[in-house]
């Protein structure tokens, strides 16, 4: 389901969740045992009826799809909820109208750099680092001894 490039980080996340959601039911289960008694596995069951559920109501079937074909479908599907790249930018963002999140990332950092430019314009941008103020009288350069000890046994 996930592109080439997507599928280790996927596969990563997916057994970090196993394993924490694992450790959680490990933690809970002596507890329920120990109050629920033999009906210790009816919220398990629950939870279980309502991925059911989920997953035939509102989950696409994608058998026998391309993962290119599912992401069209998933972006034609969400589209009202996006705008794609009609926002007036000049920008070209055609190349992204397949990764929603990629567009939105470019308008911020598009944005981001107007917004800098502007400051630069300014002379209101802050780069970084504070100015120098020349008023300031520099302290003597000291030995790295006279440092450490602070100048107690001279």
């Amino acid at each position: 389901m996930f592109e080439a490039k997507y599928v280790a980080t996927a596969m990563s996340a997916s057994c970090q969740l196993n394993w924490v959601c694992n450790f959680i039911v490990g933690l809970i289960f002596p507890y329920m045992q120990s109050s629920l008694g033999a009906f210790s596995f009816l919220p398990f069951a629950v939870v279980l009826l309502f991925t059911i559920i989920f997953v035939i109501v509102w989950l696409p079937e994608t058998k026998g799809t391309t993962p290119e074909e599912l992401r069209d479908d998933i972006v034609r599907s969400l589209s009202h909820l996006m705008l794609l790249s009609d926002d007036g930018s000049n920008e070209n963002h055609s190349s992204s109208v397949g990764n929603p999140i990629d567009i939105e990332w470019r308008r911020a950092m598009d944005d981001l750099k107007q917004q800098e430019e502007e400051d630069m314009k300014r002379g209101t941008y802050n780069y970084g680092f504070q100015p120098i103020n020349s008023n300031l009288v520099e302290a003597p350069e000291l030995d790295w001894q006279t440092r450490i000890t602070g100048g107690a046994g001279t």
